[in-house]
């Protein structure tokens, strides 16, 4: 697993409605370096999970969305 700091960061997650759709869920993820911009494209079958959580410098918390 790698670190990357970015400037900018989007994560889209976009739901396939259509017919015929290769997959049931598309995720761009789009960063912004100085001088680069960086993107990943995933796809899924299964709903992403998207979960928050904060760190305080002692411990993990899960915040609510």
């Amino acid at each position: 697993m790698s670190i990357i700091k970015t400037e900018k960061l989007e994560i889209e997650i976009q739901k396939q409605v259509m017919n015929g759709a290769a997959c049931n869920y598309f995720i761009l993820i789009k960063s912004e370096k100085v001088k680069k911009n960086l993107l990943k494209i995933m796809t899924s079958s299964h709903k992403p999970i998207i979960k928050y959580t904060e760190d305080n410098g002692n411990i993990v918390v899960k915040k609510n969305n």
